[in-house]
């Protein structure tokens, strides 16, 4: 009899597990959904250009907690619920589904990173992003001072779209580097602060997913939005490219910060 209700316990727990994931998920998306009504939306050039706020800590944690699935689902929830709540220029389907992606890229990157090493995650990343830094960096030279090679004409057709593959990779490597650095600082001033445990792992998710559809998000809005066929790309880009970092790097802490207070919770002292 008992080894029978034991048998029946173990069969019905991943079952609510499963519920109970729901559950916290929909209660982050109600969360986002309020974040994001107290957000405030930047127009540029006379368009939507971009919005600033912190919904993005509570839309994104399903992905570290759960995984890309529910991270994907709710990032594509809360962007239509918050259509329907307050509609902000048209609705375009396909920022909904670079929503999704970014929910799918962050679990992804984040259920990579969790368990690594630590030392061993910021050794690579200061090497990969100086690595980026030197290959932006041989672009500049070879555009500017070799304009008659295969690869500065190379370059050079991709138009206004090359400063991207020169400049913009070296001013991601600074960014990056400056970041590590930081970091670094930061580690030695409070090296038992428990945020440390969580921080460059979410950042890197964070901005792996960000950036990129930060920029497919700006191809799409130049591509759907008139007012903005004529207005160029790096123009509107750069105001977009800055805030998402900037955001990236604030998200990251935040959301540091609220699992180390989970594993509080779960595991308390």
């Amino acid at each position: 009899m008992i080894k029978s209700q034991v048998t029946q316990a173990k069969k019905s727990l991943p079952y609510s597990q499963a519920i109970r994931k729901i559950v916290q998920t929909a209660l982050l998306i109600s969360l986002a959904l309020v974040a994001r009504n107290l957000s405030v939306m930047v127009n540029i050039m006379g368009a939507t250009g971009m919005r600033v706020g912190f919904s993005q800590v509570f839309s994104r944690m399903p992905a570290l907690l759960f995984g890309p699935v529910f991270g994907g689902i709710a990032a594509g929830i809360v962007d239509i619920l918050a259509y329907l709540i307050r509609p902000e220029g048209a609705f375009i389907p396909l920022l909904t589904i670079t929503q999704i992606l970014d929910g799918v890229i962050v679990g992804l990157v984040f259920r990579a990173v969790k368990n690594s090493d630590g030392i061993k995650l910021r050794n690579t990343m200061w090497i990969l992003f100086s690595s980026v830094g030197l290959l932006g960096l041989i672009n500049v030279i070879i555009s500017s001072h070799f304009s008659g090679s295969f690869i500065a004409l190379a370059l050079n057709s991709l138009g206004e779209k090359q400063s991207f593959i020169s400049k913009g990779l070296v001013l991601i490597s600074v960014i990056a580097l400056l970041l590590l650095a930081i970091n670094h600082v930061v580690r030695k001033k409070l090296p038992d602060a428990s945020i440390h445990k969580y921080y460059l792992k979410i950042l890197l998710s964070f901005g792996m997913a960000g950036i990129p559809v930060t920029t497919i998000n700006t191809l799409i809005l130049k591509l759907f939005i008139p007012t903005l066929s004529n207005v160029a790309f790096t123009v509107f880009y750069l105001p977009r490219l800055t805030e998402e970092i900037l955001v990236t790097v604030v998200l990251s802490y935040i959301s540091a910060f609220l699992l180390a207070v989970l594993d509080r919770i779960k595991k308390p002292e």
